[in-house]
This record gives C-alpha cells, sequence and structure tokens, in this order.
C-alpha cells in the first residue's frame, strides 16, 4: 500500500512539481482589489526582511489573490505595485511559523508614480486555518517569568494547555504541556522542521538553549494533514537565525537559599532549611558572514544546580534518615547557519548538542540508596532547503540526524523493600537501564496555487515523510542484586505479599522505519469561507516482532491457533501471524468562515483522525528482550495477598531463608524472563476529534477565543497483567490452569501487552489575549473540562496494576478519570506590562482544580492475589487537622478507577526588570524573579513518588486483619520536593544584549 502512495508522490517530486510548506516558516497571503473591490491581477507583491535581506516576490492571478510562500520567521515590509496604481507598502508584518497571515491590498488609481507607505499591526486572527492554538513570540519568550529556562513551559499560555512534568523518570526534570487528556507523550514535537520525538518513552527529546528559540506555535487540535504522528497536537518550534547586524547576549541567573522559602517536607522532617544553590548562564552571537545572503548564530546554555532532599523512613530505617544532595548539571549547545543562495532559495543548516545528568528515583519517604543517576546525551544535526520553482510554487527538503544516549545506574544492590506508606530501600527497581535511539528524518513538502476552480482558488500541498531509525535499543535490568520485599503493613516484622528475584542481562534492540505521504486542499471558497481539507497516511514498520524465542508467547500462540482463547478478551489477536498497523487512513475536513468579511469575527470548525506513533514503551520494548531467546527477567516469584507463610505456617520476615516458603516459585522455565506478551498484532493509536470555535477581534490590539474540543482515543497502548487467581490468594492462576495444555507460563503473572486502551476528553476554552498595546499584553484563559480514560495516568500513558476483574478486563469500572490531567478548572493569567521608569513587570499565574488519586481499599477484597481492589466509597483530601494529619471527605460511591480527588494547584511567578541603554546598541537588563511568591505547599502533585501524589491506601494488612491506615490521603510531596514544582523561591540575573 505504502509504495502505491509514495509513487506518485515521488513521481511529482521528479518532475519538479511547484509546492509549499510552512512547518518551519510562514506565509503571507491576500487579495489585491481596486477601489471599487474588483479582483486586480498582475500586480507585483513583494515582501522583503530587513534585517536579513531575504526577499520574496509573487504576482496576483486572475482572481487578484497572491501568496508568499515559505517565509522564514520574522517581520517583513509588504509592497503591492502595478504601473499606473499607487503603490502601497505595508510595514512591520509579522510572520510566525506555520502560519498564514492575510494582508490585502486595495489600490487606487495615480496619474503619477505614488507610494503609500503604511504602518500597522499583523492580523490578530487567522482567517484561513480552522485549527485550534497559538503562538508564542519572542517577546514573550523573553519577558515571562520562566522558570528552569524551559521554553515550553510557556506553552501554558495558550488556551487549554496544562502543564506537569514528564511522567517517565529518565526526564524528572522536564516539563511537558498537557493537551486533551494528555501528559505531553502523544505531541509530535518539531525543531526547524525535523523530528524530535522520543521514540522509547514518548514526548520530547532535546532540549535547545532558550536563547537559541526564535518562537513556537502549539497547535492543539484540528491541523493539517502535513502534520501526523500525533493525536494531541503539534509543537513546532523555530531557532533563531543570524542578520545583517552583529548581534549577541550573555545572561547570568542567581539562586541562593537566602532567597528561599522552607519546603513543607523540611518542616514536617523537622530539619533546618537546606542548601539551595542554582547558576544559570549562558549567551549568544550572529551576525552576517556575507550581508543579505548568508548568517550565522550559535548559543550555549549551562545549569548548575545543588539541592538536598529531605528523607524520612517513618521510623522504620532511622539510620538512613537525613539530608541527601540532588544535583543537577545541564549543558546546552546550538549553531545555525542560513544562506538567501537566491531570492528563490533559502538554506538554513543547524547542529544541536544536549547533556545533562541528575537523581533518579527521588522521594521524601526513599533514602540514597534506593536512588540512582540518571545521565543524557543527545545530538542532532538539521538541514532545511526551501526553493521557489516558479511563483508561489515551492519545494522545501528537509533531512536531521539525532540520537540519544541513557543511562541509568542503581546506588546499591541492597534488597529492595516497600510498604504502604510509601516508605522504600535498597536497589531502585528499574535500575540499571539504559536506552538508545539514532534517527534518520527525509522530509519533502510541496504545493501550488490554482486560482478558480469553484472559487478564488486552491492551495494544493502533497508531502512525503521517512524515518529511519535503525538503532531503538534498551538494556533493562530490573534489581538484579537481591530478592525484592512487598510489606502488607508499616512494620518490619508484618507479612510480606510479594518476594521476586530477577537474572540476566537484558537486552534489546527494534528498529523502527515510519512512512507518511498526505495531501492537502486549502479551498478558498469566498473572500469569506475557506475549507481545509487534507488526507494522511502513516505507516510503522517494526512493531510486528518476532517472539519465538518467548515460551509465554509460544504458549499463546498455540493456544490462540487451536481457539482455546477465542471470546476472551485482550487476546483476540494471538494465535495471527505477526503484522504491521496499515489501515492508518487519515480523513481530514476543517472550515474557516469570516462573518463581516474583514478579519475581525471568525467561526471555524471541523473533525479529524490522528494517528499517532505508539512510542515502544507502551507497546513492545519489554516484550522486545523476551524476544531475543537471551534471558533475562525474573528467576523467583512468590506472591500471596494475605501473606507469604513458611512450611511452619509462620509468616515470613525478611531475614528468613528462601527455602522455608510454603509456596511453589512461579518461575522456574528454561529461560528467565520479564512478564511481558506482545500482542502480534499491536496498533498505531489514534483520536477522532471534533472542535468548534468563534474568535473576534474587539480593538486593535485585543481578541476574545472561545473553542470547543472533543477528542476520542482508540488503540492506545495498554499491558494489562490479568493473569490473576480465582479467589484464593495461594491458589492456582485462571488462565495457568485454563491453558495448561499448552505449556506452564514463567513467570506465572504475565502481562499482555495489547493495543485494546480507550480514552475521551472534552473541553470548552475561552480566552482572551492582548498584544502589547499601551504599555500592556495579556494572555489569560478559563478550561472546564473532563479527560476520562483507561490508561490511569494521562490519556497517552498506561497503567499495568489497576485491572479490577480479570474475566472482564475492559469494562467500565476501568475507564475512570486521568490521573493526571482530569482537572475540571484551569486557569492561566500572564502579563507584561511596561511601568514608569522603563521597569517592566510580568506575572503569570496558573491555577487548577484537583486532580484524580487512586484510590484502593489496601486488602485483597476479591482474594484474585493481586492488591489493587477499589474501595465502595470514593474519597477527597480536604485539607489538614491541627496535628497536620490528612483531613478526608466523602464523595460518595466509588464506581471506576481514579476515583479520589487530591488537591488543587496554585503558584503566581513574578518578572521585574529594568533595562538600561550602555552606548550605541548595547544594554543591560537587571532581572528579579519570584516563583511561587505566595508559597502554596501544592500538596501531593504528581510525580513518580506516587502517579497521583497521595497515598491511596485505604487500610494495610490482610483481609482477615486489617487496619485503617494513618496516612490515607496524606500528601506524598509537596512544592519544593523533587520533581514538584518549586517553594517560593527567589532568582536574580543580568542579561547583556548589543
Amino acid at each position: 500500500m505504502i509504495r502505491k502512495l509514495l509513487g506518485p508522490v515521488t513521481l511529482l517530486l521528479l518532475t519538479g512539481a511547484p509546492a509549499f510548506a510552512q512547518q518551519t516558516t510562514g506565509t503571507i497571503t491576500g487579495r489585491v482589489v481596486d477601489q471599487q473591490g474588483a479582483a486586480v491581477p498582475g500586480a507585483t507583491v513583494t515582501a522583503k526582511s530587513s534585517s536579513t535581506g531575504f526577499t520574496r516576490t509573487e504576482t496576483s492571478d486572475t482572481e487578484g489573490v497572491y501568496r508568499l510562500s515559505a517565509l522564514p520567521v520574522g517581520v517583513y515590509d509588504v509592497t503591492a505595485d502595478l504601473p499606473g496604481f499607487t503603490t502601497i507598502s505595508k510595514k512591520d508584518i509579522e510572520v510566525n511559523v506555520a502560519q498564514t497571515q492575510a494582508v490585502d491590498f486595495a489600490l487606487k488609481v495615480a496619474s503619477v508614480a505614488e507610494t503609500v507607505n503604511v504602518t500597522g499591526a499583523s492580523p490578530l486572527i487567522e482567517t484561513t486555518a480552522s485549527s485550534v492554538g497559538g503562538i508564542v513570540d519572542p517577546r514573550t519568550i523573553e519577558s515571562l517569568p520562566l522558570n528552569g529556562r524551559q521554553f515550553a513551559n510557556l506553552a501554558a499560555t495558550i488556551p487549554g494547555v496544562g502543564l506537569g512534568f514528564h511522567s517517565d523518570p529518565t526526564k524528572s526534570t522536564q516539563y511537558s504541556p498537557q493537551i486533551a487528556g494528555g501528559n505531553g507523550r502523544n505531541l509530535n514535537y518539531q525543531i526547524d522542521g525535523g523530528d524530535n520525538n522520543d521514540d522509547t518513552v514518548g514526548g520530547l527529546l532535546q532540549l535547545f538553549p532558550l536563547e537559541a528559540i526564535q518562537e513556537f506555535n502549539l497547535i492543539t487540535s484540528r491541523y493539517k494533514a502535513e502534520y501526523g504522528r500525533s493525536n494531541g497536537g503539534v509543537m513546532n518550534i523555530v531557532t533563531k537565525s543570524g542578520t545583517n547586524r552583529p548581534q549577541g547576549s550573555f545572561f547570568e541567573l542567581f539562586r541562593d537559599t537566602k532567597m528561599n522559602a522552607k519546603t513543607e517536607t523540611e518542616k514536617i522532617t523537622n530539619v533546618d532549611k537546606q542548601q539551595y544553590r542554582r547558576n544559570q548562564y549562558g549567551g549568544s552571537f550572529g551576525g552576517p558572514i556575507t550581508r543579505d545572503k548568508a548568517h550565522f548564530f550559535a548559543a550555549v546554555e549551562r545549569t548548575q544546580q545543588n539541592t538536598f532532599q529531605s528523607v524520612s523512613t517513618n521510623g522504620l530505617f532511622p539510620s538512613q534518615d537525613g539530608i541527601y544532595p540532588t544535583p543537577y548539571t545541564e549543558s546546552l549547545v546550538t549553531v545555525k547557519e542560513t544562506t538567501n543562495i537566491s531570492t528563490a532559495q533559502f538554506l538554513s543548516v543547524r547542529y544541536g548538542y544536549n547533556q545533562n545528568s541528575q537523581p533518579y528515583g527521588v522521594s521524601p519517604t526513599t533514602p540514597q540508596s534506593g536512588w540512582g543517576l540518571s545521565t543524557n546525551k543527545f545530538h542532532s544535526f538539521n538541514l532545511n532547503d526551501n526553493y521557489v520553482l516558479s511563483g508561489a510554487r515551492l519545494n522545501e527538503f528537509i533531512f536531521q540526524y539525532a540520537d540519544f544516549a541513557n543511562a541509568i545506574t542503581a546506588n546499591s544492590l541492597d534488597p529492595y523493600q516497600v510498604f504502604p506508606n510509601t516508605v522504600s530501600i535498597g536497589q531502585n527497581i528499574n535500575t540499571p537501564q539504559a536506552t538508545q535511539q539514532k534517527k534518520y528524518q527525509f522530509r519533502d513538502d510541496f504545493s501550488w496555487h490554482v486560482s478558480g476552480m469553484g472559487g478564488l482558488g486552491h492551495d494544493f500541498k502533497v508531502g512525503v515523510n521517512f524515518i529511519n531509525e535503525p538503532h531503538l535499543f534498551l538494556t533493562f535490568n530490573t534489581g538484579t542484586g537481591d530478592y525484592s520485599y512487598t510489606h502488607l503493613d508499616n512494620s518490619l516484622t508484618g507479612p510480606i505479599s510479594v518476594i521476586s528475584l530477577n537474572g540476566g542481562s537484558a537486552e534489546a534492540n527494534t528498529p523502527m522505519k515510519q512512512y507518511a505521504v498526505y495531501w492537502q486542499d486549502d479551498w478558498r471558497a469566498t473572500d469569506r469561507l475557506t475549507l481545509n481539507l487534507g488526507f494522511r497516511y502513516d505507516l510503522v514498520t517494526g512493531m510486528a516482532i518476532d517472539q519465538s524465542k518467548n515460551p509465554n508467547f509460544v504458549i499463546l500462540d498455540k493456544a490462540g491457533k487451536a481457539g482455546a482463547l477465542a471470546g476472551l478478551a485482550g487476546f483476540e489477536d494471538f494465535g495471527k501471524t505477526p503484522a504491521e498497523d496499515r489501515n492508518n487512513y487519515q480523513p481530514r475536513v476543517g472550515f474557516v468562515y469570516d462573518l463581516e468579511g474583514d478579519g475581525r469575527d471568525v467561526v471555524r470548525g471541523g473533525y479529524g483522525r490522528y494517528y499517532d506513533f505508539g512510542y515502544t514503551n507502551a507497546n513492545i520494548l519489554f516484550a522486545a528482550v523476551n524476544a531475543t531467546g537471551i534471558g533475562a527477567g525474573t528467576v523467583y516469584s512468590v506472591t500471596n495477598s494475605n501473606g507469604i507463610r513458611k512450611t511452619d505456617g509462620t509468616f515470613f520476615k525478611v531475614g528468613d531463608p528462601i527455602t522455608s516458603i510454603a509456596q511453589p516459585n512461579e518461575a522456574g522455565g528454561a529461560l528467565p524472563l520479564n512478564s511481558h506478551i506482545a500482542s502480534p498484532r499491536i496498533k498505531q493509536p489514534y483520536a477522532d476529534q471534533v472542535s468548534f470555535g468563534w474568535s473576534r477581534q474587539v480593538d486593535a490590539a485585543t481578541a476574545i477565543d472561545v473553542d470547543y474540543v472533543y477528542s476520542r482515543g482508540r488503540d492506545l497502548g495498554w499491558r494489562p497483567a490479568i493473569n490473576q487467581r480465582d479467589g484464593n490468594p495461594s491458589g492456582p492462576r485462571h488462565y495457568s490452569t485454563l491453558l495448561a495444555a499448552y505449556g506452564s507460563f514463567s513467570p506465572a503473572s504475565f502481562t499482555i501487552d495489547i493495543s485494546n486502551g480507550r480514552s475521551r476528553y472534552n473541553g470548552i476554552n475561552f480566552g482572551v489575549r492582548r498584544r502589547l498595546e499601551k504599555n500592556v499584553q495579556l494572555s489569560a484563559w478559563y478550561s472546564l473540562s473532563s479527560a476520562r480514560g483507561t490508561s490511569g495516568g494521562g490519556g497517552d500513558e498506561l497503567s499495568t496494576a489497576n485491572i479490577q476483574n480479570h474475566l472482564d478486563p475492559f469494562s467500565d469500572i476501568q475507564f475512570g478519570p486521568a490521573g493526571r490531567t482530569d482537572a475540571r478548572h484551569r486557569i492561566s493569567l500572564a502579563a507584561v506590562l511596561h511601568a514608569p521608569g522603563g521597569v517592566q513587570i510580568a506575572p503569570i499565574f496558573r491555577y487548577r482544580s484537583s486532580l484524580p488519586v487512586t484510590l484502593t481499599e489496601g486488602v485483597d477484597v476479591n482474594q484474585n492475589g493481586v492488591n489493587n481492589d477499589i474501595p465502595t466509597e470514593a474519597f477527597a483530601f480536604d485539607g489538614f487537622d491541627a496535628n497536620h494529619n490528612p483531613i478526608v471527605k466523602s464523595l460518595g460511591s466509588c464506581t471506576t478507577v481514579n476515583c479520589g480527588r487530591g488537591a488543587p494547584f496554585s503558584q503566581l511567578n513574578l518578572r521585574v526588570s529594568k533595562g538600561f541603554r550602555i552606548g550605541g546598541t548595547a544594554r543591560v537588563e537587571a532581572i528579579a524573579e519570584m516563583f511561587n511568591l505566595f508559597n502554596a505547599l501544592n500538596p501531593g502533585g504528581s510525580s513518580s513518588a506516587g502517579a497521583t501524589g497521595f497515598n491511596g491506601r485505604r487500610f494495610t494488612g490482610t483481609i482477615t486483619n486489617k487496619t485503617p491506615n494513618p496516612d490515607f490521603l496524606r500528601p506524598l510531596t509537596y512544592a519544593g520536593d523533587f520533581q514538584q514544582p518549586e517553594q517560593r523561591v527567589g532568582q536574580v540575573g543580568l542579561r547583556f544584549t548589543f
């Protein structure tokens, strides 16, 4: 199928088909008319950038329509000229990435040559695209308080976009935009048009210096067919280029203990405020190589942070309580060269480097021995060439190479132990591990304009994208140093429910290839109505792995072929020949209608299907380790949710000989294996999206936006562990008995990696935006939304441990609120105020209502051997009593997973700065910033310490001897803890520019 689709597109490329692409550039389009409103064909329209000399020219067609395609992001003067008419030049038209600016000209007849210069702001509302989203421009990036200088944080200024931490601990310091119920793993991140996605755990891959970021466009819904591998949104980031004038910058930002508040965890553990030191410094330099022809730009940034985490084991291991350092370092480098080869051809080449290190698995209840160290290194090389063949016809070619290496080492090899109060010690069970990615991308986009054909004209666009990832590599050794133990109560001598040991050396390479073709028609039916029509096809190869060396897969394959799995939910594809998902067809249709014809009052809407790349961690990653036949995984496993007993009938305790356990070992096969068995027909996840919106420009600087967005996700990656027991925690497992004729599972508690996950998002956004006018710039929005799914976390994540009924694993009880993203209410307010005396004041305020909490009864109610049963009643955290114990409020019946609720979040960040001119263009800006100005505690959060940030276990002990959990709904973290937003933190700095 892909060859049939690629053929015609390749033919278009070879024959010099006209083209247009704007994933790294922008467009100016409009009509040229006379004084009576009639079309003026043959007018010459020219856009010129005074800063780089870049020039592009087009001639208006028979309908008076012109289109200046693929303009590098920046500010242009646009001129319309025709003999016999007054020449009109419109100044300071801002071109943004992936957006189309409408600039119309009304020419007057002139008896003598005359030029009229008009200085006016760019349009506030896009009148030719039905997509939902927004631009974050250089003024916003440089003016607002930006903690950690991670540019993606500013996505929270766009209506409907939340902000959280990436939930994979390998990215513990990385913020993620939350869109349509996802937590940032289902976005397509593009840097200068190149793929910048982590194919192992999803989300943003490489970071870049903030000094190198020109702007970004975040499209949250209804994106065109040119955008793929995303069912949650698209972030187009463009890096800076040099100009004709040498320009540079240097900055230093500094934090110290004296500028910080004491964290709540430090207060609870009764320790002094710990040392806090952070230096963030760097700079940039760019300028001409040849004036109006070639330019260079470079930026570098370095972060060195020394902070500490207070740890308490709640009296279990007092010798391991204490204060532990959590150092973080990061280096970022970007170098870019751009060349105006001719008025028709523009070339850019960019190299990026990113290196960082930080602790892994940090928690207020885990001492340093249970942590690890995570190091990451990234390289990328990007080449972008756009070439106008004639008129508005253009070809854009992008090549990118990127590689990434992550390694996580263990701090100790001590036995791992975890307790109901979330205390854990010993070797982190996810260490040691490593991932590596090498990616080659080739992309070509084309388009051409055709006038008429049932309206003012059509802008056709076709393209191909190919990503070859020959090295997508993993090593993962789950706590092979010693046994691991799961306690049923908060004592060292109480019952234990799980004992396991792993062995072998896990490694696997899962090479991938990604193909895409698309067609897009932006049909301007009338002056007021534009239709966005598109179709896209994506194919991923590499998911259908050969698992014939995995004995557990062989059992299911034999059973499936024999018909023994017929009618069993989740097992539908076992027994079938492995095959890739090839039916990824994506129709997209949208409309935008200018109600008054003046670009000030616009309605828009549409429908689209959007396929994502199913990152391997949600699908085949660990199954691929089993597929090698090398052997790595569980070598010993005994579980009993009523407590493991010895042969003498007493409870087993840590330190007792393993040989004294009465139950048999459930992992004793020919090979040590992890629990994962992947479906032979993994599907790529997709979402059907519908949106409707309205924008109104209320004055020259202000617009309001209202958008409703619906998204229904299907075929999401899921890993249910469903080989559970039937009412006896020490009895036989259901599928081990049912399929005994086909072999014995080892380990017995297997996990099937399948594509049965679902999600649903409903949201309405109300926004107000005001560009800088009368010393005020403003962005404010409110969102009312609901995000639900089977994943347990965000709609783009997965859970393996929340299955309530192994005989009906996909029932409605599994479809609950999304743990990281289902906040009913979100508010964002960002402003830049120019005060007297050259002082600039810029606040950002964010609020969200409480997130869901995963509640469990704490004991094995249905006696299936898994301690994850939800309670009959739902509860919410309602603050603290006088003794700082959590107050619990009833919410009524608990009918789905994630039925509890935690605490709301609020934070006000403030930046105050003042610039001083020191001669010529040189300027120094003094900066003072305060994050979390009012020192909100923000209990719970959402982190790797606990997916929902609260202790959701209602009881401890066993079904026959359960005890109310005194820590029920106690927050696991607070502001200022690792991987949490900060307590009140001050920062001062200087930024020198010239």
